[in-house]
């Protein structure tokens, strides 16, 4: 099997400079757990920008990304991240 790869689209084409807000009601205490979960990527010099926001069992994430391509990557990780602390969290909670 051979992949080939396209040419890079015209100047003007390609998508930059996108943001993302991802929103997520949780418990209180989940909150705070996921917000310090995530502090060392707010320290982190990643080309992707990320600011979170939490207040009153809202998480509020912000995510600004060279490209689509890193936008989506971004997004994903952080969803998983989001959805691993949750189940992790309902897993001590029931011990």
């Amino acid at each position: 099997m051979t992949l080939l790869r396209s040419k890079s689209p015209k100047k003007g084409y390609i998508i930059k400079g996108l943001e993302a807000r991802i929103e997520a009601k949780l418990d209180k205490d989940l909150v705070q757990i996921t917000h310090l979960a995530f502090e060392p990527d707010l320290l982190s010099k990643s080309r992707l920008k990320v600011e979170i926001v939490h207040n009153e069992g809202r998480l509020i994430l912000n995510i600004k990304g060279g490209d689509i391509s890193q936008l989506r990557a971004g997004i994903n990780s952080y969803l998983r991240l989001i959805g691993m602390i949750v189940k992790l969290f309902e897993g001590v909670k029931k011990n």
